[in-house]
């Protein structure tokens, strides 16, 4: 009995020591291996810490900054090219239309010139004039030297030595004052006295007139007698004609310088007159371009009453062809 206890303790105690063989075997293979050097391990202190942040934070105020300037940078650049694209396009606009301007001015000019030289070879001519106008004979009596103006209207084909013209004048001379025993027939020329006896016939008396001014449409032939220039309006002419003259009313101031009524003036008031005329007369004319500037004189006679009516106006004009 012994023999056998003694036998079961032995073996349990074998299969005890086995059993703790087999598990520190078990507990070797089964840990890893370990490195026998140490790593060394350093705690940051917190104004490591601290530092990083702050440096965290500047890099990403820096990074904003950046980005804040490149979009500003993208903003202006896109501004400016769509400035200049603006600016271009008006730059454009501004041509084309000061294209369009002096294309419209080419063709107003040229469809100008065609016309002005349709009309010139039509022979139209157009002008006007002024200057010094005289009265003369009897009408010289009572008036002074006054002046002139002409508009001259013609058609005389480039060319030809014959052509039309037809002109409006006015013609102004100042009023004289003159002594008679009577109505000199020089102031009834156009002045009437009333048809009543006066007290001033056989009376040596002044007669003070106010200016005359007539007013005239005429009708001459035109003959050049030499020509000269591109245009053939350089010319030596001769002109003459017909006309209707109309003179305004004035106003006739008479005083008796003796007699009961010496000293006492009575005023009177002249009547229209409308008088056909003849004129005739000579011109120079030098050609400019398409323009001429001429020089003219003509003898004027209206048949008024009592007497003519004589006057010689010298102008100086401008005519266009």
């Amino acid at each position: 009995m012994r023999f056998r206890a003694c036998s079961r303790i032995g073996s349990l105690m074998t299969l005890a020591v086995l059993t703790a063989v087999a598990s520190t075997t078990a507990g070797a293979q089964a840990r890893p291996a370990t490195s026998q050097q140490r790593i060394p391990v350093q705690k940051e202190s917190a104004g490591d810490v601290a530092r990083k942040d702050s440096i965290a934070r500047a890099d990403s105020i820096a990074a904003a900054e950046a980005a804040r300037r490149d979009s500003v940078a993208r903003a202006e650049a896109a501004a400016r090219q769509d400035s200049i694209a603006k600016a271009a396009a008006a730059v454009a606009a501004a041509e084309a239309a000061r294209r369009d301007s002096i294309a419209r001015e080419d063709s107003i000019r040229n469809a100008y010139q065609r016309a002005q030289a349709e009309l010139a070879k039509r022979g139209f001519v157009i002008g006007l004039a002024a200057g010094w106008s005289a009265p003369n004979g009897k009408y010289g009596d009572v008036f002074d030297n006054g002046w002139n103006v002409t508009l001259p209207i013609g058609w005389h084909r480039q060319g030809s030595r014959f052509g039309f013209r037809g002109d409006i004048a006015y013609d102004s001379h100042g009023g004289k004052t003159t002594q008679a025993t009577s109505v000199p027939p020089s102031v009834s020329n156009p002045i009437v006295l009333p048809p009543e006896p006066t007290p001033y016939e056989g009376v040596n008396s002044t007669y003070e007139l106010d200016d005359g001014t007539v007013w005239s449409g005429n009708l001459d032939a035109v003959l050049d007698l030499a020509q000269w220039g591109k245009n053939r309006l350089g010319s030596f002419y001769l002109l003459g004609g017909g006309g209707i003259h109309f003179f305004n009313k004035k106003q006739v101031n008479v005083t008796p310088l003796s007699g009961p009524s010496v000293g006492v003036t009575t005023s009177y008031e002249t009547d229209t007159q409308t008088k056909w005329g003849l004129n005739g007369g000579i011109g120079l004319a030098f050609e400019i371009g398409r323009t001429a500037m001429f020089l003219e004189s003509r003898y004027f006679t209206a048949y008024t009453d009592e007497a003519n009516s004589d006057w010689v106006p010298i102008i100086l004009g401008v005519k266009f062809r």
